[in-house]
């Protein structure tokens, strides 16, 4: 069985999504329509065209205007929001630094770190770091420092042991 052709809503409403698509990311690169029709080789009024969604773009078109909107034609043509202004930018940063799979995790713990959204890497690296060990004294919960004692009960130790006879004063 083959799938079902798309009927023209859904066309249409492609052909909506990409001219607004266009439109944004052009003008997210402070090009006017003039200086974006030239950098693609098409007239000004068929650009004006394009981001109303009035004509349909031919292959060549879009080749033409993801290579004018600095942008891979997949990203072009994505049908998701244009409102990830950014991630062509980090996609172009992973590609361009040839990051391995463990790289670009690592640098999205970062960012999830940076951002203050648990992950995880970070619920990981928690689990792993031990619960900084405690006085030994009852009710003290203070971090150690020697011998099992926080830092006050240790310096209080060793001043009882050396004013106590026949300790040697150690």
């Amino acid at each position: 069985m083959s799938p079902e052709p798309p009927d023209a809503s859904t066309v249409s409403g492609h052909l909506q999504g990409l001219a607004r698509r266009i439109r944004n990311l052009r003008e997210r690169r402070g090009l006017t329509q003039e200086d974006f029709a030239a950098r693609c080789g098409i007239s000004v009024s068929f650009a004006s065209l394009l981001e109303r969604g009035e004509r349909s773009p031919s292959y060549e078109t879009l080749l033409q205007v993801a290579a004018a909107l600095q942008l891979p034609l997949w990203e072009l043509l994505r049908l998701e929001d244009t409102q990830d202004a950014g991630v062509h930018r980090l996609e172009a940063f992973v590609r361009g630094r040839g990051l391995a799979r463990v790289d670009v995790d690592r640098l999205l713990s970062v960012a999830e770190v940076m951002f203050n959204a648990p992950t995880r890497a970070t619920e990981d690296i928690q689990a792993v770091r031990p619960e900084p060990a405690r006085c030994g004294e009852p009710g003290c919960e203070k971090p150690l420092l020697a011998r099992g004692l926080c830092a006050a009960h240790y310096h209080r130790e060793r001043r009882r042991k050396a004013a106590s006879p026949g300790t040697g004063g150690t």
